[in-house]
């Protein structure tokens, strides 16, 4: 057979420089007041693990149950760093040390701030795992298959319906560095300590991982590591039998494979039957051979009862003595043997111990059972003699059963044996009784002015003295009525006889406080020394009933179309819209009535509202509104509002609290609300959604961007903004202000482009605009886009020919007496064809071409007229008549023509 050696190793998730932290746990712990004690408890690879890559600090994030709202962080430093033993000293190994790093720091949970009836947690998220895991995924460099680990605790609110709710975190035991053999039973204890004695539910589940290999705080839900084909929950290491725990929080398993396998325990705490907390610890077993599995024997125990002619040992023993009789034995022989100490490789001894705990009772005295010495040697196959005494007086009523736990030193576990006792004790002495009344409760109710009477009595079989007492449930009897015929309840020689009177009245007692009254008789005698016999008791329930009886009074809405006698109302109101109704109470006695409202888990004045008391006899009203705005509200938290109106009659003759309750249940909806519109005006002409403007390069060009609202009951706020710019290129160098107002507010888009915005010789770009108009209308806010292209282009692109005139007669009679290329007069016309106004332009100056000057020449070449003015004119008055020639220059060309000049 193969030998394998497991040890229990925690799990924590560091980067993967420490991927050989292996362990941990949160624990919070109640100092006073408001001040917790959180705590990290680490449990570090001593041999694998880098001194480098413990962490000196730890961040630990609280969020909130319901809705993971981060509550706070807390940096918790290093106190300690200690070695975990060994269980058995002498069995450990070299290859396994683990040292226990306990990180923590003192912090306030304040009750005005911890106080959700849901609960918080705190969490802290640590990559990675050993890399060495055989039953999860657990890889180095790996982004879906990596393995970290997330700790985990919850806890309650420090406040419960008013009043502190202290509570303390479960302290799980803490893990030995023992380790386990193949196919030998394998056990520790995992069971919590709570300080407030909470139950604890332990279960096994599967371990949580981290959201990334480099984790950073986040709330839950957190996720689960990945298990490996064959493994599962419900197959944690293939053990025969596989790992368990039990209800105490014993954890079992048989390995029968060699390997690192990872596990993790939940405690799930509850109070009172209700779940306040839950904290996890995970866990490893680490399987490697080792020589300390050699086969070896179980201790076995025995015993007989140490009464005389008892000489036959067995596995079970039942005791039985009376109580009443001191002499009899009260003592098992716990006779124990080992068969390892018959073999040479154990020098033919074994160490063997024994000790006790309880099977279906709970103490901690049992150790008193134990005699001085509870250890000793086992040699050459004898057998050693332990003698446990139980004490006079039963640790519980009835019979009970304890466990002799006999144990040997055997590494690296010892082996266990167990012996069961059941202890039965006997008494002679019998119960004191009650005779009268004959049944064993008594409930009745009793009018105002009755006078009522019991006759109690007792006795005692073994003429015991007797003692006659009672109690209530917190009220004293003589402040309601109550009296007894013998006000003397000393302890005396039975029977006894008392009498219990109860003359009610109302104008004399306080039944308005209390009108039910519950209470006991107990007859107890004095069984000693053990009082085995609980007292008898006899439970009285009595109601205490006014006459005549008074009505009490009724409470009805008018306004809300509910009928008179409906306890709950549900009614809708949009956001602006009103909400009136009148609160009416009568009661038919005439009483006089208190009439008042509140918010049901919050404050009227919160919302500027107000139902002051109102008070009358027989009949009182009010009237309530409320005029319902966005202030103070929201709808993604709270929608609906109960307010709760009651009517108190405490004024009767016995000033019983009688009262009446109607709830308005008002559930608010979002405002009704129209859609603001923006517009786009340019040169008083509307642009439409998705147009395009067409613009050349000139003059400014302005839109106006209006935004219009049709609410008026409120006027909403609106924000008109530019929300996208964009085109052929990128458009630049324009301004629009975003602005915020009321409807008719106006913003101008103001852009004069330069021939810097054309590239590549491309002279007409198209650019695409963007705006928006938003209302801000509480919860239900309403918005509109307008999207518009401009076109911008360069001037001159479609120009038409350059017609170049080749004649004038300066002659005086006001018909082409120039030569003009630019806002020609109407007296210059072509003999031909008439005007030239619309055939003569200069090409237009533009991104392309400038104009720059004409030359004039005669025939010669002589130059005899030059100007840079595109409106230049030339009348020739002191040339002759001919033909002469001239030149128009532009930066990137030139024009020629013959003109000739005629008188």
């Amino acid at each position: 057979m193969k030998k394998a050696v497991f040890t229990l190793l925690l799990l924590i998730t560091f980067p993967v420089m420490a991927s050989h932290i292996v362990g941990g746990e949160f624990e919070l712990v109640y100092i006073s007041g408001s001040t917790y004690r959180l705590s990290v408890i680490l449990y570090f690879d001593k041999i694998n693990g880098i001194p480098g890559a413990k962490d000196f600090n730890i961040l630990a994030t609280i969020y909130r149950k319901k809705d993971n709202v981060v509550m706070g962080s807390h940096n918790l430093p290093i106190l300690s760093d200690v070695e975990v033993p060994y269980s058995q000293p002498g069995c450990a190994n070299t290859s396994l040390k683990t040292n226990r790093l306990f990180y923590s720091a003192n912090i306030t949970l304040a009750s005005d701030v911890y106080n959700d009836p849901d609960g918080y947690y705190v969490s802290w998220q640590r990559c990675c795992r050993n890399y060495t895991i055989d039953n999860i995924y657990s890889l180095a460099n790996s982004s879906s298959l990596y393995a970290g680990q997330t700790f985990y605790l919850e806890f309650p609110a420090v406040v419960k319906d008013g009043k502190p709710f202290i509570n303390s975190s479960p302290r799980l035991f803490p893990p030995l560095s023992d380790y386990a053999c193949p196919f030998r039973q394998f056990y520790v204890n995992f069971a919590g300590v709570d300080d407030d004695k909470d139950s604890l539910v332990y279960s096994l589940v599967t371990p949580l991982n981290t959201k990334s290999t480099n984790p950073s705080p986040s709330p839950r839900p957190y996720p689960d590591v990945i298990w490996r084909p064959g493994f599962s929950l419900n197959n944690i290491m293939n053990g025969q039998p596989d790992l368990k725990i039990s209800k105490d929080g014993l954890l079992t398993v048989t390995p029968t494979l060699q390997g690192l396998f990872v596990f993790a325990v939940k405690v799930e705490e509850f109070r009172k039957g209700v779940k306040i907390g839950e904290s996890r610890r995970d866990f490893q077993m680490l399987a490697t051979e080792s020589n300390a599995c050699r086969a070896s024997f179980p201790p076995v125990a025995m015993g007989t009862t140490n009464a005389p002619g008892d000489v036959t040992p067995r596995k079970k023993i039942e005791l039985t003595y009376d109580v009443d009789d001191p002499a009899q034995n009260r003592c098992v022989k716990i006779l124990v043997s080992d068969n390892t100490s018959t073999e040479a490789n154990s020098n033919l001894e074994e160490k063997v111990s024994i000790r006790a705990v309880p099977l279906n009772f709970k103490t901690d005295n049992l150790n008193e059972i134990l005699p001085a010495i509870t250890t000793d040697v086992v040699r050459n196959g004898s057998t050693k003699e332990f003698m446990v005494c139980f004490p006079q007086c039963p640790y519980t009523n009835g019979p009970y059963q304890v466990g002799i736990i006999t144990f040997d030193d055997t590494c690296p576990q010892p082996l266990l044996d167990t012996l069961k006792i059941t202890v039965n004790v006997t008494t002679q002495n019998r119960r004191a009784r009650f005779t009268s009344p004959t049944t064993k409760t008594i409930s009745e109710t009793v009018r105002e002015g009755e006078t009522r009477s019991w006759n109690i009595e007792g006795i005692d079989a073994d003429n015991d003295l007797l003692t006659l007492a009672y109690t209530t449930n917190g009220f004293k009897m003589e402040d309601f009525g109550f009296r007894f015929s013998n006000a003397d309840f000393s302890t005396r020689q039975g029977p006894v006889q008392n009498t219990l009177i109860w003359e009610p009245e109302c104008d004399k007692y306080p039944f308005f406080r209390q009108s039910n009254f519950k209470f006991r008789f107990l007859l107890d005698d004095t069984d000693l020394p053990c009082k085995l016999n609980p007292p008898d008791t006899l439970t009285f329930d009595l109601y205490f009933q006014e006459f005549p009886k008074n009505a009490s009074p009724t409470i009805s809405t008018d306004g809300l179309g509910a009928p008179p006698n409906a306890t709950k109302i549900k009614v809708e109101r949009k956001i602006f819209e009103p909400l009136n109704f009148s609160v009416r109470a009568n009661d038919v006695d005439n009483d006089f009535l208190v009439l008042s409202g509140r918010g049901v888990g919050f404050n009227m004045s919160d919302f500027g509202l107000a139902f002051p008391n109102t008070n009358g006899n027989g009949i009182v009203a009010a009237n309530f509104s409320w005029n319902i705005t966005c202030n103070k509200l929201d709808l993604t938290k709270k929608d609906t509002y109960t307010f709760k109106f009651i009517v108190v009659d405490n004024l009767n003759r016995c000033r019983f609290y009688k009262a009446d309750t109607v709830d308005v249940e008002v559930k608010i909806l979002k405002p009704d609300n129209v859609k603001p519109v923006v517009t786009a005006i340019r040169n008083s002409q509307q642009i439409n959604l998705g147009a395009t403007t067409e613009y050349f390069l000139g003059s400014p060009l302005e839109i106006n961007l209006i935004g219009t609202d049709a609410d008026r009951s409120p006027t909403d706020s609106l924000s008109l903004s530019l929300i996208e710019a964009d085109g052929d290129l990128k458009p630049e160098g324009f301004s629009f202000k975003n602005i915020k107002g009321t409807s008719g507010l106006q913003s101008i888009f103001y852009w004069q482009p330069t021939c810097s915005i054309f590239k590549n010789n491309v002279f007409s770009n198209t650019y695409s605009f963007k705006f928006g108009i938003q209302d801000n209308r509480c919860f239900n806010q309403k918005a509109d886009t307008l999207s518009f292209n401009i076109s911008v282009s360069d001037v001159g692109l479609n120009q038409k020919p350059f017609y170049m005139p080749n004649i004038i007669t300066p002659n005086g009679d006001k018909r082409n007496d120039y030569l003009a290329l630019e806002g020609i007069d109407d007296e210059l016309t072509d003999p031909e064809t008439g005007s030239l106004d619309e055939k003569v332009s200069l090409p237009l100056d533009n991104c392309v071409q400038k104009f720059q000057s004409i030359k004039i020449f005669n025939r010669w070449g002589d130059l005899v007229f030059q100007s840079t003015d595109r409106k230049f004119r030339w009348y020739a008055s002191q040339e002759s008549s001919g033909v002469y020639y001239y030149v128009v220059k532009y930066n990137n060309r030139e024009y020629k023509s013959p003109i000739s000049v005629r008188y």
